[in-house]
């Protein structure tokens, strides 16, 4: 052994230079680690809030961010391709409302599995049940989804020459117009009843 050399010194001295870059990797870790967190919290609370509504491009776009951000978790990744190929199935005709529901119900089970292994990944506790039962959409939010798709449809009609416009003439029946009827002014008795003597 060497004399004279004071390894407390030493030791204090490297402990002086290490110390802080350990602990700024070891910070730099935690804060990629919470981002690649939060990143999946995002994807998940998105598709917890659009799973009513998957023609939403939030619900689009957290679609295609789960090859990405959850690329090591297999169960994930296998539930998402699942997912987009019941996604990719041809829609059936307009008329065939039993395929129309079956597909509907197979895209919204998958999708029900998807968000179920997700919430798994990061360590939630929500049953399958809540998932495919819950959200609230409104009625009216329906309603004028519903109106615009028929306008839309209708107005591609009309420009692609499948459906006529039709132009007629309008005549206003007697008392109708833009302005309200005169006002009626009430007559005094006394001038009532000269106006009916002869």
């Amino acid at each position: 052994m060497i004399e004279g050399i004071d390894w407390f010194a030493i030791a204090t001295a490297a402990a002086a230079v290490i110390g802080p870059a350990v602990a700024v990797w070891i910070t730099r870790k935690s804060d990629d680690r919470k981002e690649v967190q939060a990143r999946r919290m995002d994807i998940f609370r998105t598709l917890m809030r659009t799973r009513r509504i998957p023609i939403h491009f939030e619900h689009v776009g957290a679609l295609n961010l789960i090859e990405i951000e959850f690329a090591k978790d297999a169960p994930v990744i296998a539930a998402w391709k699942e997912y987009l190929r019941v996604l990719s199935e041809p829609t059936p005709p307009e008329g065939d409302i039993v395929a129309h529901t079956q597909l509907r119900q197979r895209r919204d089970t998958h999708l029900t599995k998807l968000i179920s292994t997700i919430a798994k990944a990061l360590k939630f506790n929500v049953e399958q049940m809540d998932i495919f039962e819950g959200n609230y959409i409104p009625q009216g939010w329906h309603d004028e989804d519903w109106e615009q798709k028929a306008v839309r449809k209708a107005l591609l009609e009309v420009l692609s020459s499948r459906r006529p416009v039709l132009f007629q003439p309008y005549t206003p029946s007697q008392g109708t117009g833009p302005y309200p009827p005169a006002p009626q002014i009430p007559v005094p008795a006394d001038q009532a009843a000269q106006k009916k003597e002869p």
